[in-house]
């Protein structure tokens, strides 16, 4: 009898590693490099060679096989106050790293984003659309994972290369580079314009209030918030980034 018992406890003991060893949730932390081609006209024309070419930032996606959080880094300063002179004039530049975030349901098949714009927070809401990545077959190492290359074409034949590893089975990835068949460690886009790279990976349990919907801001569709960018962009006379930072340039003399 003693012998029955203790194999009862050895299958349930058993049975609680295989489902902490099966459960799939975990943070990344990556950054963000955007080479910067910032216009400037008129009297600020003469400092365009002075200005930063790229633009880099630390994010941080949590996950688990339900849901998704794409997030600044919050251990890491994102703002930036560049100041100039030049012939008696004084640029001070700020670049700033607006608090977006990226949400994903992968239940509901639903996303959430947070976007700050002009000191106004928008939530967007919309649905998972289809991948259209394509496997290309090619494989690499990233931090000691087994990755496989994934490419798609946009309507303007513009081209995202990922790499992800099956190694984490959730179709996570940082924003809305997501539908693969692991998790996303890679992205490159437009020529290495913008690229996004996973400093670190660290599987562990994940409270859910760190993986809450984005809250507080005007609910808006994705066209209705364009538009509104758009108008206020041309009213400031600003340059909008590609991830949605925002430069703004003051001259003083």
């Amino acid at each position: 009898m003693k012998r029955i018992i203790l194999s009862i406890v050895c299958l349930v003991a058993m049975g609680g590693l295989f489902s902490q060893a099966s459960a799939q949730e975990g943070k990344v932390v990556y950054e963000e490099v955007m080479k910067l081609d910032i216009q400037i006209e008129g009297d600020g024309a003469q400092f365009a060679d002075m200005l930063p070419k790229e633009r880099k930032s630390s994010k941080v996606l949590l996950f688990n096989s339900d849901v998704s959080l794409y997030e600044n880094n919050k251990d890491k300063e994102s703002a930036e106050d560049i100041a100039m002179e030049h012939g008696g004039a004084m640029v001070m530049m700020k670049m700033a790293e607006p608090n977006n975030k990226f949400y994903i349901n992968f239940d509901k098949q639903k996303t959430i984003e947070k976007k700050e714009f002009m000191t106004r927070s928008f939530l967007i809401e919309g649905k998972v659309e289809a991948s259209g990545w394509k496997l290309t077959g090619e494989q690499k190492n990233l931090l000691e994972y087994p990755c496989q290359k994934a490419v798609k074409t946009d309507d303007e034949g513009k081209e995202t290369i990922a790499w992800f590893t099956a190694s984490i089975p959730v179709s996570a990835g940082p924003g809305s580079f997501i539908g693969l068949p692991g998790l996303v460690l890679a992205v490159e886009m437009n020529d290495g314009e913008h690229t996004i790279m996973a400093q670190s990976v660290e599987m562990m349990d994940i409270a859910k209030d760190k993986l809450a919907k984005p809250k507080g801001g005007k609910k808006v569709n994705q066209e209705e918030f364009d538009i509104i960018v758009a108008e206020k962009m041309k009213e400031m006379g600003a340059q909008e980034g590609e991830a949605g930072g925002t430069f703004i340039m003051k001259i003083e003399r």
